[in-house]
């Protein structure tokens, strides 16, 4: 097991167990006294470095989550499964968009 540094750890015990009860990336920043990018590299951190299962809810209260079912884990990959899906295709438009095609635009040409 790693040694966990004290604000990560401050991190993971805010994440609470179970959809029902999630807890967002700006209230966990407020609570530990930390920018929202800090709190998102840690959350990241805890999931690949440590192996914690966190996911995050999509839905209009969003929030962060440790899945408390098998249910509830494909609930949240399925959300960033989507997402991959839509940063797929944005990676293809970008590498075979024509880096002139925003003066066609502004030129009033479309």
């Amino acid at each position: 097991m790693k040694k966990m540094p004290q604000n990560t750890k401050r991190v993971l015990q805010l994440i609470p167990t179970g959809r029902d009860r999630t807890i967002t990336g700006n209230e966990i920043a407020t609570l530990t006294k930390q920018s929202l990018r800090t709190v998102q590299a840690i959350i990241r951190r805890l999931i690949i470095d440590y192996n914690i299962c966190i996911c995050g809810s999509r839905d209009y209260q969003g929030g962060y989550y440790i899945p408390a079912n098998d249910t509830e884990r494909l609930e949240g990959v399925r959300a960033l499964y989507s997402q991959q899906q839509e940063e797929e295709k944005r990676i293809t438009v970008l590498m075979n968009s024509s880096l002139k095609e925003h003066e066609r635009y502004l030129e009033g040409g479309a």
